[in-house]
């Protein structure tokens, strides 16, 4: 077994981190929330939450 690169339960625990908080980013846009990426920013009036994941 070789040494290199990151440990597979860091691996592992960052993977299931990612797709949980997808899992809320797409619940959140389901339920009408607006949500915009970073590059996605335009002047607006309504609140815009900026995606953590992107």
């Amino acid at each position: 077994m070789s040494d290199e690169g990151p440990p597979l339960l860091f691996v592992a625990l960052w993977g299931a981190f990612t797709l949980l908080m997808l899992a809320g980013q797409m619940h959140l846009i389901d339920r009408g929330a607006h949500i915009a990426l970073s590059y996605q920013l335009y002047e607006s009036a309504d609140p815009i939450s900026m995606a953590a994941l992107d």
